[in-house]
């Protein structure tokens, strides 16, 4: 019975928010499809490329992780996962996580539903579901997508590194997700929980960005999920265990607050 109403909600969300996932994923699949149509041009010109990069500052490189730009692996690397595709997954996970409660909420909706004989833990649950799914389903979408752009060009990836690079992604957007839905949880405020995500997120890549020019920097660097997500370079070496434990269990460990938060506050204040 618990698991019947669990999907029972958890279809309706996505019934009331596919066209959104529709939207992201098209826009992904169009992101992907110009990236991978670039590169052949990109390779041609390897050589005088490499030199051009070398000539750069330092720092510049560093930032920007141009260690080696014309390869396959190094040109996903600093083109999509550096910031285009993470950003991608971040901003589903929190518009789907930051709604999740608190967008009955603004509806007016959230007294209705918990009216019904079903526990807010489980209606907390369904919605869970359906963002994790969601972001899972992305994920999907863009490993079918890079693997087939990938064989279009004869881009020299393996299909197991970018399932690596792929579920680091996931992970990463499935975290921020978990901080959207606790503050939304906690709040009932859409918009204050996506503000707050965004904040920490954005807070997050300019430290990972910036960690490489300073040597001050570079400890605190080690302790955002950006690092846990793409520091061990996964593209090219497969999935870290370490980083990745750390990315799901601080994900748990904000969705079991999320239940705690929406089972105590007064969701009529």
């Amino acid at each position: 019975m618990a698991w019947a109403q669990i999907t029972a909600l958890w279809l309706g969300t996505w019934r009331d928010r596919w066209h959104s996932l529709v939207g992201w994923a098209l826009g992904m699949v169009a992101l992907v499809a110009v990236m991978m149509a670039v590169y052949p041009s990109i390779r041609s010109t390897s050589g005088n490329l490499e030199a051009y990069i070398a000539a750069m500052p330092e720092a510049f490189r560093a930032m920007f992780r141009l260690s080696d730009y014309s390869s396959g692996a190094g040109y996903l690397s600093a083109e999509l996962f550096s910031f285009m595709l993470p950003m991608v997954f971040i901003g589903l996970g929190i518009a789907w996580g930051s709604g999740a409660t608190a967008l009955e909420e603004e509806r007016g909706t959230a007294d209705l539903l918990l009216t019904l004989p079903v526990s807010r833990e489980r209606v907390l649950l369904s919605k869970l579901g359906a963002l994790l799914t969601a972001v899972l389903g992305l994920g999907v979408l863009l490993w079918v997508s890079l693997m087939v752009g990938g064989w279009a060009i004869d881009l020299t990836v393996g299909a197991g590194e970018l399932l690596a690079v792929c579920l680091t992604t996931v992970l990463l957007g499935w975290l921020f997700a978990a901080v959207g839905l606790l503050a939304g949880a906690l709040t009932g405020r859409r918009g204050i929980a996506a503000g707050v995500a965004i904040g920490l997120a954005l807070a997050g890549f300019l430290l990972y960005s910036l960690g490489p020019l300073s040597d001050s920097l570079t400890t605190a660097m080690k302790l955002t999920p950006f690092q846990w997500a793409y520091g061990n370079d996964p593209i090219r070496t497969g999935v870290d265990a370490g980083y990745l434990a750390l990315l799901l269990g601080l994900t748990v460990v904000l969705c079991a607050a999320s239940v705690v938060a929406f089972r105590r506050r007064d969701v009529g204040t």
